[in-house]
């Protein structure tokens, strides 16, 4: 916005305000007048004058109401193209004429009126002169006009009278005149300058809402798109296709799971630069031969995942991208070869979720490779020892508490510049026999089968009773527990937490509850609901792994989080583009009063530019890798 047009945007305030506060005052100037006229009743030639007068003065408060009606009617309907300059001329003139007549009325009554009466006009006089400072201050010229217009021609004319008593009354007339001036130029400064203070800020906040837009939309190509193909990124596609079968779940789908045969060669041999070039070729290929409504991502390196509408063709489908991926690439004068072997999984025959999709259209795909390269292959019976691993895993992880399998590990979390340690991540591991399985693994097992809800109360339980025995060496330390989406829609949930922290003796204020991004697809009225108990009762709460999910301000504005940890993946590739990302979201975070926490810190380079970034605390492998309570006692004593 230009400063012509800011100036403009500032005179159209300052009318606005003279027509609105003028209304009431219009009505008080009729009472005023007839008062004055019918009250003090004079004979002859006098009253003659005096209903000549208030005829005239009333003609000018009718015109005064027409012209508000007319302003306001005009401003309502076609304020775009309203002449505010003919209105502050109009409005000028009857706000001055009225201070006119006033003047005259005074002045020429004065050698007719008694003291009564005269006590009675200046009284009328100093009220609509003192009245000025605010009804007007819309307006200085207009403001202190109208108030020398009604007092100074009054007290001159006292002053110029034969009578003392006059004389008196003029010089303090006088006085009041120039008080009310120096009264109606401040009020007149002080609205001129709230009003240009409010379009000022108006332009203000249009550069903020841009300049967050614009960050807004880079953190999601950032972390949204992968940047050599322009397809979605792992991250997204996830995104897509868990929204997918979550409002078409009768919509059949087919998980194609592509994976480029002999590109490694290609990539070894000639450098990455004509690899990247054969991988954007072969992306190009897979988006040409696919249809509008079909999920295409690069799954990383030389993977691809497209999820189509299930029909008779599928599989002629895979075959036709197959064919279209094997043509040969012409680079730099030279003919390169590669082919694709292809998995494929079913909605909702093979899986209900994205993650068992993937995985089985993964496991199709190598065991086809393994067997022909360059065919489709579809998930089925001969992969069912991965089906027995996990069903047997199912059967293991509903006693594995009651078995005392299920252990917890902390890794701790630093505070930048001194290195103290602040917080603890409670990390949930399982020990099966001799096996230690992953939790990758067998968390997602227990989300499936509907395990993860007494697990989840296990573990903050337990996370809360050692946080206890650990204040005894270190009184402000806080234990930060993982949440799945199951236990955050509960509604008992807040409540549960509430009893195992009485139960544990452990402060609210020391425990926060960790929460992903991929939550805020959930039902979110019933999240923010649960997230505001648990805020009611003392306990924090943090987005995890922010900038791989829904990131979004208006998300970070309705859940009201304490705390933001951004995901290791960005620390990692702070070289690669990632810092643009970490500053980002410190800077979104920093606007919201969140402190910020940066996972995955594993070198001193990472540390050192985090810290000229002001990010207070960090957490990862550089300090310590995830400890049992008894190391972490020795580590705080």
């Amino acid at each position: 916005m230009s400063s012509l047009n800011v100036s403009q945007s500032e005179r159209n305030d300052a009318i606005d305000i003279l027509y609105a506060n003028i209304s009431a005052g219009l009505v008080s100037t009729f009472i005023a007048a007839s008062v004055l006229v019918y009250v003090f009743d004079h004979q002859g030639v006098v009253r003659t004058l005096q209903y000549a007068w208030l005829a005239v003065f009333i003609s000018i408060l009718v015109l005064r109401l027409v012209d508000i009606v007319y302003f306001y009617r005009r401003v309502r309907h076609s304020s775009n193209h309203f002449d505010y300059g003919r209105a502050f001329t109009r409005f000028s003139i009857g706000i001055l004429l009225t201070a006119t007549l006033w003047a005259v009325y005074a002045i020429a009554l004065l050698p007719y009126t008694t003291v009564t009466e005269l006590a009675a006009i200046s009284i009328v006089i100093s009220a609509f002169a003192g009245g000025s400072a605010n009804i007007l201050s819309g307006s200085r010229r207009v403001s202190l006009t109208y108030s020398l217009i009604l007092t100074l021609p009054y007290s001159i004319a006292l002053l110029l009278s034969d009578s003392v008593f006059h004389n008196q009354i003029g010089l303090l007339a006088v006085t009041f005149s120039i008080i009310m001036a120096i009264s109606v130029n401040k009020a007149a400064k002080f609205t001129s300058h709230a009003i240009h203070l409010k379009h000022q800020n108006d332009h203000l906040l249009k550069h903020m809402e841009q300049e967050v837009s614009k960050r807004t939309k880079e953190i999601y190509a950032l972390s949204n798109i992968d940047p050599l193909t322009g397809l979605y990124n792992r991250k997204a596609f996830v995104e897509k296709l868990d929204y997918r079968l979550q409002t078409q779940p009768s919509n059949e789908l087919a998980i194609l799971f592509i994976d480029l045969d002999s590109f490694k060669t290609i990539n070894d041999s000639l450098g990455h630069e004509v690899g990247d070039i054969v991988i954007t070729d072969a992306a190009n290929r897979i988006s040409r031969s696919s249809h509008s409504q079909d999920l295409i991502c690069r799954w990383g390196g030389d993977e691809f995942l497209i999820a189509i509408d299930l029909n008779d063709n599928s599989l002629i489908r895979a075959q036709h991208l197959i064919d279209q991926i094997s043509e040969p690439y012409h680079i730099d004068g030279s003919k390169l070869q590669i082919g694709a072997t292809i998995g494929v999984a079913y909605y909702p025959a093979h899986g209900n979720d994205h993650e068992r999709l993937i995985q089985r259209a993964d496991m199709a795909m190598y065991d086809q490779k393994r067997n022909e390269k360059g065919k489709v292959g579809l998930f089925n019976e001969s992969l069912r020892e991965q089906l027995l691993r996990e069903i047997h895993l199912r059967d293991h992880l509903e006693n594995a508490i009651h078995r005392h399998e299920l252990f917890l590990m902390y890794q701790p979390i630093i505070e930048t510049n001194s290195d103290k340690i602040v917080a603890v991540e409670a990390l949930l591991r399982w020990q099966l026999d001799t096996e230690l399985i992953p939790p990758d693994e067998f968390v997602s097992i227990a989300e499936q089968y509907g395990l993860i809800k007494p697990i989840g109360l296990w573990v903050l339980g337990e996370a809360c009773m050692a946080g206890k025995r650990l204040q005894a060496l270190s009184p402000e330390l806080a234990v930060c527990v993982n949440v799945s989406i199951q236990q955050l829609l509960d509604d008992h949930f807040p409540n549960d937490v509430s009893v195992i922290l009485k139960q544990t003796g452990l402060e609210a204020n020391r425990l926060m509850l960790e929460i992903t991004e991929s939550l805020f697809a959930h039902d979110k009225r019933r999240l923010i609901d649960n997230i505001n108990r648990l805020k009611a009762s003392g306990v924090q709460v943090s987005i995890d792994d922010f900038g791989t999910g829904y990131s979004s301000l208006s998300s970070m504005q309705e859940f009201d989080v304490d705390c933001v940890k951004i995901d290791r993946s960005f620390i990692w590739s702070m070289d690669k583009g990632g810092l643009a990302i970490v500053e980002a979201v410190t800077q979104i975070a920093r606007s919201f009063d969140y402190y910020v926490v940066a996972e995955g810190v594993e070198t001193e380079a990472q540390r050192r530019i985090l810290s000229e970034l002001n990010i207070k605390y960090i957490q990862g492998f550089l300090f310590s890798k995830p400890l049992s309570e008894e190391e972490l006692t020795l580590r705080l004593s």
